[in-house]
């Protein structure tokens, strides 16, 4: 138990006429969950508020509520505890630290913003800092990891009182670093409010999410607050291939910013990048003297395919060293590191052709990952260049406006194009696969074929390839079930091209 006056520590409160010397057995912003003593907190979510079951709460045992400054406390209430407060969900995520005390502080703490890149770059540096002896934490889209033990999870970030649970729970198991992707949703909704970050990784800012930011600006304001977040003692690292870079950065306290990207004005330059169906490999040269690397130039060499992955093994390797782990050691690490599950997946096929899963599902990942099988096919040319055919969808209830620009990028860049179901929840697939093939022009529609049924559609690319062609299963990657209408069924694009190895 905690008093509520400790806990309210950094919370400004607007209005109250109660007693807070209360002894408070726990906190909860699920209504459902309430508990004899607890508080709770009445947030605004995108389907819910509440402020509506703030009387279910009472009567199921809270002895006191946080609720929004604007609220008008029914007259029934107005004996009891409640206080006011400028933002329901900055108070949550203050509340959960004071409540957990403070665990971010005990931990060292990397947080990956950007569009894409963030579960591959937390995988990686995991791998890394394993190896280099530590105890470590991951916290993302595919679960949590404590060291080996893996938690589901159903956030990219969790909301704050759930994520400083863990938080709080790694403290105990004694881990060092914890990874952790750090989501637009996350920091718009003041889920990672309080959180101290040793270090803040911005990989991209591309087009998604506008259901939820509605403008590209918007979206870049919400990645922005992570490294307005970071202190002068952090370490803020960022990929130079987004015209928001300089906005992102721009407020940032940290004394050591570090620019990786492929241009001559960049602190570390890639160059000399080479891909093929096994490996990539580049070097990293130190343009601006920052003392960071032992020998001016870093030859690294990965396992994982695609210029994408050079980027981000890059942003991997420069925070690992920044951190303090050995050169030698960050770049043996990655030799070996297998990435994240579901991303840039191989699986080789009986009829000899290559099925690669990913987990792109905006236009520019989609982009990158048919550009990295064009490469692939390229380098394995034989005198005969395989063709490269792209299985994908776009999810439901989601936006809406990156369907036909991926459907025009499927078109232009693959051969041939299956356009699928995602997760369709609610929406009609047919209606979502038809918003897909309105962005193909009249020519690139002759090799399109329309499958709503996915696990039909990856079988027909299957059946429709030859020896040296890639197959690109897009949108998915890692999950292990579809969600059409409101129910969650097992699907697995692994398995169903497993059956086909």
């Amino acid at each position: 138990m905690k008093n509520l006056l400790e806990l309210l520590k950094d919370i400004n409160i607007n209005d109250y006429k109660a007693d807070l010397d209360l002894q408070i057995t726990g906190l909860q912003y699920d209504s459902r969950k309430i508990e004899k003593g607890n508080l709770f907190v009445a947030n605004k979510g995108e389907k819910f508020d509440g402020h509506q079951f703030l009387e279910s709460a009472f009567s199921k045992g809270a002895i006191a509520a946080i609720v929004d400054e604007n609220y008008s406390v029914p007259e029934n209430l107005k004996n009891l505890t409640i206080l006011k407060v400028p933002n329901t969900r900055k108070a949550l995520a203050i509340l959960s630290k004071n409540w957990f005390d403070n665990p971010g502080k005990d931990l060292n703490i990397v947080g990956v913003t950007g569009t894409n890149g963030k579960t591959t770059i937390t995988y990686l540096l995991k791998s890394i800092f394993s190896k280099a002896g530590f105890k470590t934490g991951l916290i993302g889209t595919t679960g949590i990891l404590i060291n080996d033990e893996l938690i589901p999870a159903t956030h990219t970030t969790p909301e704050s009182l759930e994520l400083n649970a863990l938080l709080s729970r790694m403290r105990d198991e004694k881990v060092d670093y914890v990874f952790m992707e750090v989501s637009s949703h996350s920091l718009d909704q003041h889920r990672v409010d309080g959180i101290s970050f040793k270090a803040g990784i911005f990989t991209n800012l591309t087009l998604d999410h506008l259901d939820y930011h509605l403008t590209m600006d918007e979206y870049a304001k919400a990645k922005k607050k992570l490294f307005d977040m970071l202190d002068e003692n952090s370490i803020a690292i960022a990929f130079n291939n987004s015209e928001y870079l300089d906005f992102i950065l721009s407020d940032c306290k940290s004394k050591k910013i570090i620019v990786v990207g492929r241009n001559d004005n960049d602190n570390i330059k890639i160059l000399n990048e080479k891909i093929d169906i096994s490996h990539s490999e580049y070097e990293l040269i130190e343009i601006k003297n920052l003392n960071l690397l032992k020998e001016k130039t870093r030859k690294i060499k990965t396992s994982l395919l695609g210029k994408f992955n050079i980027e981000n093994t890059a942003l991997s390797f420069i925070t690992a060293i920044c951190l303090g782990i050995d050169e030698e050691l960050a770049s043996a690490s990655l030799l070996t590191a297998g990435g994240a599950p579901g991303r840039m997946q191989t699986i080789n096929l009986r009829n000899g052709a290559t099925a690669i899963v990913d987990y792109a599902h905006t236009p520019d990942a989609l982009e990158k990952a048919l550009k990295a099988c064009r490469e692939i096919l390229h380098s394995n040319n034989q005198g005969s260049e395989g063709r490269l055919l792209s299985v994908f969808g776009c999810g439901g209830d989601r936006d809406k406006t990156k369907r036909p620009i991926m459907g025009k990028i499927s078109s232009e860049l693959a051969d041939y194009t299956f356009i699928t179901s995602d997760n369709p929840r609610t929406e009609d697939p047919d209606r979502i696969v038809k918003q897909i093939y309105s962005g193909i022009s009249p020519e690139g529609k002759k090799s399109v074929r329309m499958i709503s049924v996915r696990q039909e559609a990856i079988e027909a690319a299957v059946n429709f390839s030859k020896e040296g062609d890639i197959i690109l299963v897009a949108g998915k990657g890692h999950e292990k079930y579809q969600i059409i209408g409101t129910e969650k069924i097992h699907f697995d694009d692994v398995e169903v091209l497993e059956k086909f190895a």
